[in-house]
């Protein structure tokens, strides 16, 4: 247990609670495993299980970190799974938030009893990898799948040296949503809504002189938006091409990109064309648009589905536009949301019933049942080109933005984004600075980075110094 033990006192001393103790008996089986002879084989076109070959059930747990309809979703994914699935039951539990079913996790991990598949948020690989106690799901997924049939850009956001370590699931990047009855009223037309920077702050004074909405735009002040400007703009965030190449040992929060986003972001507050909600206030900034409080959001594509009904409720039509960039550079967009990961504990009948669901929940039926339900786009190009030629995106064109968004974004560093161990706490020290940047007007914005600069520098280096 020596390197294990090594691995452990790291994570700890590190300071991420979120994973703090991953490492601990990692090469034990769960005590609850059963036994079974065979595994099954996934359909690839029609996504039923078939061929198994098991003589007992294999129980297997599903920790997620979505709740409300999306929850339901998922349980309702799960039921058909196991109705259809030979000799696999399985269970969905909601475990909180990304960080607590993250914590969930890794206590389970140490205490010798974890869950067959966690879900674990973006910025958590890095970390994840680290620990060293997850099985890379390309090593337990059926022969059948095709990862010709995935989404690149979702593939290269989880594939680490060239080996895919978690299968992506819930996937989205970052739109604005705009008020089409709003931009009428305010002389604006609604099927044409900016796509700059500067074409933001324009349209909202159009709206505030118009006095259709209190200010002009609001977003959840969170690194995660100013992430995806950095791609825009073919910004890595951190060296070694964002972390891929080699471990991330310098940040760019001092780079012109930075600069050009904040500079903005703190001009729009100081016009009081910003509404800010409070760091990672997603909630509260969408209350405040569906409210129509403001007439522009920015958000996440996952949230589609109900943004839409949202609106309807509050007597407006919804549309959505592309993220707008400084200047209209347009690079691409970074990858967020959430993928789903197996202990490498597992006994191997839970690993491969594991990877037969994974590969299931991935066919067109289920990703095109999950996009529809969420805004969270299909990761596969077949569940696309299904419903572009059902007709659904032509009713819906708002669930196409994203979609158009990911197929334009190149593939380079910058788009395939950062990976770093100490993510969590450098977003916080980014959504901080920003706090900084609009209530100490007696520094300017250009000192302010260069402190959060510092600061998220000294966070990378002592990850680093802890992880070797």
């Amino acid at each position: 247990m020596t390197s294990q033990k090594s691995r452990r006192t790291f994570l700890e001393s590190a300071g991420v609670a979120t994973i703090a103790g991953l490492a601990g008996c990692s090469g034990q089986g769960s005590q609850n495993d059963t036994t079974t002879t065979g595994g099954g084989e996934t359909n690839e076109t029609t996504g039923t299980t078939t061929g198994s070959m098991r003589t007992d059930t294999v129980s297997l747990r599903f920790w997620h970190a979505m709740g409300g309809d999306l929850g339901k979703l998922i349980d309702s994914l799960v039921d058909d799974f196991t109705s259809q699935a030979d000799g696999i039951e399985m269970t969905a539990t909601q475990k909180g938030s990304y960080r607590e079913t993250l914590n969930a996790t890794t206590t389970a991990v140490q205490s010798g009893n974890p869950p067959g598949i966690a879900q674990i948020f973006e910025i958590g690989t890095q970390l994840a990898i680290d620990s060293g106690v997850f099985e890379p799901v390309e090593n337990i997924l059926p022969d059948a799948v095709n990862f010709d049939n995935y989404l690149d850009s979702v593939l290269n956001y989880y594939r680490i040296d060239g080996k895919l370590h978690s299968m992506p699931f819930n996937s989205s990047n970052a739109i604005f949503y705009y008020n089409k009855n709003a931009f009428e009223e305010a002389g604006l037309d609604p099927e044409n809504p900016p796509t700059t920077f500067q074409g933001v702050t324009d349209a909202a004074n159009a709206l505030t002189d118009a006095g259709v909405v209190d200010k002009g735009t609001t977003w959840p002040n969170h690194s995660w938006l100013v992430e995806q400007w950095f791609a825009e703009q073919g910004q890595v965030l951190v060296n070694n091409e964002n972390g891929r190449a080699g471990r991330a040992t310098e940040i760019f929060l001092e780079s012109d990109a930075s600069k050009k986003v904040f500079n903005w972001w703190t001009d729009l507050y100081e016009q009081g064309q910003y509404l800010n909600p409070g760091i990672e206030a997603w909630s509260a900034a969408q209350q405040a648009f569906l409210t129509q409080r403001t007439g522009i959001l920015g958000y996440s594509t996952s949230s589609i589905a109900p943004m839409k009904e949202g609106a309807k409720k509050n007597g407006f039509e919804l549309g959505t536009m592309q993220l707008p960039t400084p200047g209209g550079v347009r690079n691409g967009v970074v990858i967020g949301g959430a993928s789903l990961w197996v202990p490498s504990s597992l006994s191997q009948p839970k690993k491969d019933a594991a990877g037969e669901f994974l590969a299931w929940l991935t066919k067109p039926a289920q990703q095109k049942r999950w996009h529809k339900g969420t805004g969270y786009f299909p990761v596969r190009k077949e569940a696309i080109s299904q419903l572009k030629n059902e007709g659904f995106y032509d009713q819906n064109p708002n669930f196409l933005t994203a979609i158009e968004q990911l197929r334009a974004t190149k593939d380079m560093p910058a788009t395939r984004g950062a990976v770093m161990g100490p993510f969590t706490k450098i977003r916080t020290i980014v959504e901080e600075g920003y706090v900084s940047m609009i209530q100490n007007r007696n520094k300017n914005v250009d000192d302010v980075i260069s402190k959060i600069d510092k600061e998220a520098t000294n966070a990378l280096k002592s990850y680093n110094q802890k992880v070797r």
